[in-house]
């Protein structure tokens, strides 16, 4: 009885370490977004030549939140894989499914693939360059497709007096891409590159991309957080009173 009690508490402890995590991340994802400035590309865009004329190139660095829309640059985009639909960013999970040992479905992913270029953000006649590496990227599920087992290529197999079952039920891919024409909020760190300016991520500053409001992320982050960390206010305070109850036994 005490050691299962025990594995209780582990595991609500460790849940509760979890929600912790969630919690932070969407503290430091609430608190980026206060932290950058809202601009409009054009202004962005002034502003950096103002400080190019006055000061040189290297003088320009500011942490800022754009919105505008999605263009593709010389560099071009690619077919998504599951989709075929050209993105300048796409992401696909792919997981098995396959029969659990007591009835249910299990699911291990197998694949996660991620590719991405650099694109343009575009607001009227003023753009950008968004350098997409290493961003953080928050987007809807575009598509997402499940293949069903193909007999023969892993379903019952002879083998002999044995047979075998394959518990493989199928394989589900989810598609997360953005393409050219999406309207986009892009939060980062402003630069100038060449005759551009250049959003990317910097050691301090994340990038984020998200297809929400900058308003609407912000809050996002503030509300996950906050129900994060109740969570694991109430997986905590389960573990203390199980761990009570073990050293009262």
């Amino acid at each position: 009885m005490e050691l299962v009690l025990l594995v209780l508490v582990g595991i609500l402890g460790w849940r509760a370490w979890t929600a912790f995590g969630e919690a932070r991340a969407g503290h430091a994802r609430w608190t980026r977004g206060l932290g950058a400035t809202h601009a409009g590309v054009a202004e962005l865009v002034g502003m950096a030549d103002a400080v190019r004329s006055d000061l040189g190139a290297g003088a320009f660095r500011k942490v800022v939140a754009l919105t505008g829309t999605v263009e593709a640059t010389a560099e071009g985009a690619r077919p998504a894989p599951v989709s075929g639909t050209a993105s300048v960013w796409f992401r696909v999970l792919e997981v098995r499914l396959s029969r659990g040992k007591k009835g249910g479905t299990d699911h291990d992913v197998v694949g996660d693939r991620r590719w991405d270029t650099r694109f343009r953000l575009r607001d009227g006649d003023a753009a950008v360059l968004v350098d997409t590496r290493d961003a953080q990227v928050d987007v809807p599920a575009a598509e997402r497709r499940r293949d069903e087992h193909e007999p023969g290529l892993g379903g019952e197999r002879d083998f002999g007096v044995f047979r075998m079952l394959d518990p493989t039920l199928g394989h589900e891919r989810t598609e997360w891409r953005i393409e050219p024409g999406t309207r986009l909020t892009v939060i980062g760190e402003a630069r100038l590159h060449g005759d551009e300016v250049r959003i990317a991520a910097s050691p301090e500053q994340p990038l984020t991309m998200t297809a929400s409001e900058r308003s609407d992320h912000i809050e996002g982050g503030r509300t996950g957080s906050r129900a994060a960390v109740r969570r694991a206010a109430g997986y905590a305070a389960g573990a203390v009173l199980v761990l009570v109850v073990v050293v009262l036994l």
